[in-house]
């Protein structure tokens, strides 16, 4: 007899979300909106994202964003919270103010389809808490913090029978909420949390996720230790404080997964589970897989750095799980809801995967170099010049060998005995060879040559240097910026050995190429014998034999050359690693720039110490420009400032010209009304009498014409009353 089959509940309907994020070009916005953003997914109907950004974020803004809100619009900003089903607010970026104003938008206002609220707040918001004492006969649930080692073992116990018994500490659930207490500088977080918790409305849905301290994709809280551990510099800690801490993609993950079904509980602890989130452990973690395993303490740390808090993360997803398995279909719930983290145990464990995510952010590529070249002919002084250029290792066999016998490991010590017994027996191969030596001298009556065995040194194999030399090219420094291998692999069997691992023997053996310490440029110096004489001879660093040299060049002849074998060179060409051959001694050749020219041909290499000098660079080019472009603001300003004040003399001077008019004119003006009284005297009193006269000179022709008018004008000036002249001057006026 069939069984009928359950039919299999349907899936919901696609439906599209209206988003509204606060902070939208900040480090948790941009990976909340590539969280929430399905336009590949949904091309035809994706999720709306929409909201508010920040002043002076150096963050983009994702291309995701429909579209930025002016906030300073009150009423507009009403209306689009209203029309939004998903409202998030990022209170530890976003202005408070703003987000007060939203909630109370949204606890007032009118609307009636369903609606999700998100604070994201933080775990400063319990910066200034008590650490919460455990009751007698409590136990920690999940077993609490393992003690650190230092930390709880190994102290001393105090012997009093009356000493007080120590306090201990449990860890803080999300029900404790009401007994946390912030620095003043992080109160408004506990005001807009419990402004939020306020709300009681069926139609919407409120959360508080209090989020640990953001690590992750580039790093923000953590940029500076890292950059210090990229570095290469030792990092401080502040102490062992527990320090909870989130990947910021898992705080997006947590944000979209409430969004997808929202949770009984609106306080969330939104942390890691790192099970030993020391302050001091984390930077030890960051130290160890990004840098030099150098730290030290330091009584200066962030606000961030300094908390102490012991908080159990969340289990409301684990919650949801176990509610879904019991309806029968928990297969479909696993692949829907599944909470699938990103980095749930903390950096500790994760720092591997936040070191590449880190170096990829920063575009932190590191330099891979090999350099051969017979002997005598310049490596290690090229080398170091590239080194010092790009800030990258150099790595010569010597130093090499001496830095790992520094070491103090189990494999190290066992090095030292392997070569100690070496050296021994070396010591008396020679001893026998001198006691023969010595025989034949006494014989001969030869002078007494005592024994020295200073010189004899027992040397590696090439499994041993092998090994060496992959320790070193996998230490962080070498994998952050990369290096410059000086004059090693010098055959080919020494080149594969180094650079593929041999996993197992026989037919399961496995051959892999180790791809993190394979070079990337290969450079290959050349020149003939009589000039790398040459240079040896007259060299002041180099001690000049001429039967050791001949022999060294020789050697390096018969490995570098084909006699139906593969060479050095023939191992990179097979790698397909780029190749650059280059003429020493060719006097048209500069070595160094023809080297950086070979290793930047496709970009030039991006690692701190360049980004410091790009960004030094482009300071003094901003500089200059800003220097070049105020001289040509101030010239055409000087321009301008001439050109108005040669209008305004144009200007003066015209005005002068009309005034001197205006007052020539009037004085022509005025002379000539005071000169009317006097004419018009003259005409009445003294032109008839002057006329008269010319008539009588004209009648009688005198011989002086001027005494004889004189005479006569004073004649009849006599005979005749004249009116006072000062009448008619009265009468004009």
């Amino acid at each position: 007899m069939e069984t009928d089959e359950v039919p299999k509940p349907k899936k919901a309907p696609y439906k599209s979300k209206r988003y509204f994020l606060s902070s939208l070009n900040t480090y948790f916005g941009y990976q909340l909106i590539q969280q929430l953003r399905n336009d590949t997914e949904h091309p035809e109907d994706p999720n709306l994202i929409v909201g508010t950004t920040i002043l002076q974020s150096k963050y983009p803004l994702h291309p995701a964003v429909r579209k930025v809100i002016d906030p300073s619009k009150m009423s507009f900003l009403q209306k689009v919270i209203l029309d939004s089903d998903v409202i998030v607010y990022d209170i530890n970026t976003c202005d408070h103010s703003e987000c007060e104003y939203a909630i109370k938008t949204l606890k007032l206002g009118s609307y009636e389809q369903e609606k999700i609220l998100i604070l994201v707040s933080s775990v400063m918001a319990w910066s200034a808490t008590d650490p919460k004492e455990k009751k007698a006969g409590e136990e920690d649930e999940d077993g609490g913090y393992p003690p650190e080692s230092g930390e709880e073992e190994g102290k001393p116990q105090d012997d009093a029978e009356d000493a007080p018994p120590k306090k201990e500490y449990t860890r803080f659930n999300e029900t404790d909420y009401p007994k946390r207490k912030a620095l003043p500088q992080y109160e408004s977080l506990c005001s807009l949390e419990s402004l939020c918790l306020s709300i009681n409305r069926p139609n919407l849905k409120t959360f508080i996720l209090c989020a640990g301290i953001l690590y992750g994709m580039g790093e923000d809280h953590f940029y500076t230790k890292f950059k210090g551990a990229w570095l290469q510099n030792t990092i401080t800690f502040y102490n062992r404080n527990k320090v909870p801490c989130i990947h910021v993609k898992d705080l997006a993950l947590f944000v979209q997964k409430l969004v997808e079904k929202p949770v009984n509980q609106k306080y969330i602890f939104a942390i890691d589970h790192n099970q030993n989130p020391s302050h001091k452990a984390i930077i030890d973690s960051i130290s160890k897989g990004v840098g030099n395993q150098k730290i030290q303490q330091s009584d200066v740390a962030i606000p961030e750095f300094q908390i102490d808090l012991r908080m159990k993360p969340t289990k409301v997803f684990d919650a949801f799980l176990e509610e879904q398995g019991d309806q029968g279909d928990e297969e479909q719930a696993v692949d829907k809801f599944t909470f699938n983290w990103w980095c749930k145990e903390g950096i500790r464990a994760n720092i591997a995967k936040i070191r590449q995510e880190f170096v990829d952010y920063h575009n932190l590529k590191p330099i891979r170099i090999a350099i051969t070249g017979p002997p005598g002919i310049g490596k290690s002084t090229i080398s170091n010049q590239i080194s010092t250029y790009f800030s990258i290792p150099h790595i010569t066999i010597k130093e090499l060998i001496q830095e790992y016998l520094n070491q103090t490991s189990e494999e190290v010590e066992s090095l030292k005995a392997n070569l100690e017994e070496n050296r021994n027996q070396l010591v008396e191969e020679a001893k026998a060879q001198y006691d023969i030596q010595r025989e034949k001298r006494k014989q001969l009556k030869q002078p007494y040559i005592p024994f020295d065995d200073s010189k004899i040194e027992a040397r590696l194999t090439d499994e041993q240097l092998i090994t060496i030399y992959k320790w070193r090219l996998m230490q962080n420094d070498c994998q952050n910026r990369g290096f410059i291998l000086d004059n090693y692999p010098k055959t080919y069997a020494q080149a594969k050995q180094l650079f593929y691992n041999i996993e197992g023997e026989g037919e399961e053996q496995k051959v892999t190429l180790n791809k993190l310490i394979l070079p990337e440029h290969f450079i290959v110096l050349g020149g003939s014998d009589e000039q790398i004489i040459d240079r040896i001879k007259f060299s002041k660093t180099h001690k000049y034999d001429e039967e050791v040299l001949l022999k060294r060049l020789k050697n390096y002849k018969i490995l570098n050359t084909k006699k139906g074998y593969t060479i050095l060179i023939d191992f990179y060409k097979e790698l397909k690693v780029d190749i650059c051959e280059i003429s020493v001694f060719n006097k048209q050749t500069n070595i160094q720039d023809t080297c950086r020219s070979f290793i930047e041909r496709n970009g030039k290499y991006k690692n701190y110490k360049h980004i410091e000098q790009d960004l030094e660079e482009n300071r003094l080019k901003e500089k200059k420009e800003q220097l070049q472009k105020q001289q040509e603001q101030n010239q055409k300003l000087k321009e301008l400032r001439d050109k108005k004040e040669d209008e305004l003399w144009k200007i003066q001077e015209e005005e002068y010209r009309i005034k001197q008019e205006h007052s020539v004119n009037y004085e022509k003006e005025l002379l000539e009304s005071r000169s009317l009284p006097l004419r018009q005297y003259l005409n009445d009193n003294v032109v008839p009498f002057i006329t008269e006269g010319l008539v009588e000179i004209v009648k009688q022709n005198p011989e002086n014409v001027i005494d004889f008018l004189s005479e006569f004008l004073f004649k009849r000036s006599l005979q005749v009353r004249f009116p006072d002249p000062k009448l008619y001057f009265e009468n004009s006026e």
